[in-house]
Order: structure tokens, then sequence, then C-alpha cells
């Protein structure tokens, strides 16, 4: 009966030690697969210019690595404006060149404000902040701060200072006619976007 005790116990113990290696096995397969068949990782098709410096806009980069050379920021007299990728990413507020496509020709500069991700938010839930701290127009505070006409310092609400926004090139025409020479009034807020502390004017002279 010993005997046969110290048998089956072998037996058991051998049966334990192939399912463990099965086991690891298995799982080592299990993860190279895994491995394997991860997706790659989606780069933007940026164009390049003759100097073969990419170029393009922000929203198609998901991430800074995959920012293009020449960042998209704005035309000037319909020719499309561009600032190098170092400048973007420059942590002080300052203004830099415009480049045309070739990321040669300098055809203007443009603002680029200390980048501000973490804007606060008042007790509505709403960003508010200065626009010159947004690395682009897309990530300005709900809330921007702006100066009425009678000097008081308040906010206007991004959506009334971007105005209506065009669909079509001919939505674009009509917008374009449609508005007064004399620019337009907005209602200037408090921190809060509650209560309206005065008014901003836009466009004009």
């Amino acid at each position: 009966m010993r005997v046969y005790s110290k048998g089956m116990r072998k037996l058991i113990g051998l049966v334990i030690i192939v399912c463990v290696v099965g086991g690891v096995l298995g799982y080592q397969s299990t993860f190279a697969k895994s491995t394997n068949n991860q997706s790659p990782a989606i780069f933007p098709n940026y164009p390049e210019n003759e100097n073969g410096q990419t170029y393009g806009s922000v929203k198609e980069a998901t991430s800074v690595e995959l920012l293009p050379d020449l960042i998209h920021m704005g035309s000037i007299n319909d020719i499309a404006g561009y600032v190098l990728k170092k400048d973007y990413l420059g942590e002080l507020s300052r203004n830099v060149p415009l480049y045309d496509v070739d990321g040669v020709n300098i055809i203007g500069s443009f603002h680029i404000g200390a980048k501000n991700m973490n804007y606060p938010k008042n007790k509505n839930g709403q960003t508010y902040g200065s626009s010159a701290d947004a690395a682009s127009p897309e990530t300005e505070p709900e809330l921007i701060s702006a100066i009425g006409v009678d000097g008081t310092a308040g906010y206007v609400l991004k959506k009334d200072l971007d105005g209506e926004q065009p669909k079509s090139p001919q939505d674009a025409i009509a917008i374009q006619n449609s508005r007064s020479p004399g620019g337009r009034a907005i209602p200037l807020y408090d921190v809060e976007g509650a209560t309206v502390i005065g008014v901003f004017h836009v466009g004009g002279k």
C-alpha cells in the first residue's frame, strides 16, 4: 500500500509539472500572437514641399511627435501661411515668422501664445482665459478675456466672437457681403458667463 501511495504521488507530481509547462508555453504562444496582431500606429499622411518638409494642420496629428514640419495657421492675401514646428512648440508667448508652403519666403507673422491646455473652469463648467495662451483656434477657451468698449474687463463667448461659420464657399461669400463695414457688437460677460457687464466690438475700425 505504501509503494502504491508513492507511485500515485509521483504520477500526480508528473501531471502537475506537465500542466504547468504546457500552460507557460501556451501563454507565450498566445502573447506572441497578440503582439504580432496589434494594430500599427496611424501616422498622418502629410504632403511634402519641394524642400522635403511636411506641411499640414495640427488636427491630423494625434501627438506632438507626429506634427508636420510646417503647421498651417491661416492665409494672407489668399496665400496659405505656415509656422515652423519648433516655433509652434515654443513655450514663450511671441511673434514668429509666417512662411509660405515652401518654408522659405516669409509672408507675415503669427502670434504664438504660451501653451495652456488646462484652462480653469467657472462654476458652470465653462473654460475661460486668454486666446493668446491657446495652441490653436480650436483649443481656445469657451470664454475669452476681452476689454469692452468702455474699458470694462470681462469675457466674450468664443461662439459669439467667431460668429456665423460658412458651410460652403457660397455661404462664405454671403456672410462676407452681409457683414456691416462698422463691425458688430457682442455681449461682454463676467467670468461665470451669465451676467452681461458690457459690450465688445468685433471688426470694423
